[in-house]
């Protein structure tokens, strides 16, 4: 007897799914620490990304624990991205990124 199962499918909303890309996490990074807002009307401008790609390098910036919940660099970020003294800011070592 052959019993078939239904399984369920998930998906992301289309237009908010977007994987973290190349860079993202620096120019965030650099976009919170010159004390600007995602909310700001020029953010659009100011990442050079569309609408919705600005909630998403926000919410990457939150899953990497770059930035906390009220978009403030964290020490983690700091260490990671500071311009003079970050041990990876663009994140070239491969290292900084598997671990």
């Amino acid at each position: 007897m052959l019993i078939e199962k239904e399984y369920n499918k998930f998906s992301f909303s289309g237009h908010d799914s977007f994987q973290c890309r190349q860079l993202w996490l620096k120019k965030g990074y650099d976009f919170v620490q010159e004390g600007k807002n995602f909310n700001d009307e020029d953010a659009v401008v100011q990442l050079g990304v569309g609408k919705n790609m600005v909630s998403s390098i926000r919410f990457w910036l939150k899953a990497f624990h770059i930035i906390d919940n009220k978009d403030i660099p964290t020490e983690f970020g700091k260490r990671l991205f500071d311009d003079e003294n970050g041990y990876d800011p663009f994140l070239e070592d491969e290292g900084s990124v598997l671990k």
